[in-house]
């Protein structure tokens, strides 16, 4: 019969045994798991989410006059963000207007004359070229009136505002700095050893910290950056030392991201993301450029245009009734 201290004691070869049987089971769980979904899937939680900034910038001097906007607000294309005092602009268009009706009568009264002695036609030439100058100054003088109201060039959402009431602004400076809505897309940083089976067109799966599990992201590969961020860097880094070691680079990898997605769960710049290709698909080259990209314009610079020449012809239009 077993003593109390020989049914108590440790079976180490069995609790070894045991702990080997399950280091195995869970060996071979993980090498199916990696057979049947790692192995064509490439994951990366160094991935953050980018998107196209628009610089807004005064075209014409002056003081700024009203500030319409607040930083992080949604705003339209079209939209007036900021006015700039307008005195400046719409006096020197009152002159231009002025000069064009002047050229405008002097090359008709050297038209009428012509054939006679007292007009030349290199005199006539030199009228119609007068003319033309101050057609071309009376436009440009009217289209900086419309610029007073600086407009927003597409939708975005307002990041950064910099100019304030009072401030005065020559061309070119900023004013602000916005966020395009429908331009959003995913930097996911792969490793070198990572890339070889990562192609464009690849579908990819992503999710956001913001969101947590509970919102699966969809998207595609779209394109490879053509450098690291270290060679990209407006100061490389020089590895020609004898210090040298080596470090595994990363390389960006776009990704494009579904727009109902982002319709109902909105992502701003910055934000983290965990990325999950499927390479299971490999046609293509590695690294291959995108083919195109989306096309980013605006309307409002035409319609400036646009308004300016309609400006001409009511000129014109109400000088040959006068």
């Amino acid at each position: 019969m077993k003593t109390t201290a020989e049914n108590n004691s440790f079976d180490r070869p069995k609790a070894f045994k045991i702990f080997f049987v399950g280091l195995i089971c869970v060996c071979v769980l993980g090498l199916i798991y990696w057979f049947i979904f790692s192995r064509h899937s490439e994951s990366t939680d160094d991935a953050y989410v980018a998107g196209s900034q628009i610089q807004v910038v005064s075209q014409i001097e002056g003081a700024i006059a009203a500030v319409n906007i607040s930083e992080t607000q949604a705003v339209k294309e079209g939209q007036t963000l900021f006015r700039i005092d307008p005195t400046e602009v719409k006096i020197a268009s009152e002159k231009a207007d002025i000069d064009l009706l002047n050229a405008r009568a002097d090359y008709e009264k050297r038209k009428a004359l012509q054939g006679d002695a007292a007009v030349s036609r290199e005199e006539l030439e030199h009228a119609h070229l007068a003319m033309l100058k101050a057609l071309a100054n009376a436009r440009q003088a009217y289209i900086n009136v419309l610029r007073a109201d600086v407009q927003s060039p597409a939708s975005a959402t307002l990041a950064k505002r910099y100019a304030q009431v009072g401030q005065r602004v020559a061309p070119g400076t900023p004013l602000a700095l916005m966020v395009a809505n429908d331009e959003i897309w995913v930097d996911a940083n792969y490793k070198e050893d990572q890339l070889k089976n990562i192609r464009v067109g690849q579908s990819v799966k992503l999710e956001s910290d913001i969101y947590g599990s509970k919102m699966e992201y969809h998207g595609k590969v779209v394109g490879f950056a053509p450098g690291t961020g270290s060679t990209l860097a407006l100061l490389p880094a020089q590895n020609a030392t004898g210090n040298w070691v080596k470090v595994v680079q990363r390389l960006p990898v776009r990704i494009a991201l579904d727009s109902d997605d982002l319709r109902d769960f909105p992502l701003h710049i910055g934000l983290s993301m965990n990325v999950k290709v499927d390479t299971s698909n490999r046609d293509g080259k590695p690294l291959q450029s995108m083919d195109s990209g989306p096309i980013s314009d605006t309307n409002i610079y035409q319609k400036q245009f646009d308004s300016a020449e309609k400006h001409i012809q009511l000129l014109m239009q109400q000088a040959n009734k006068s």
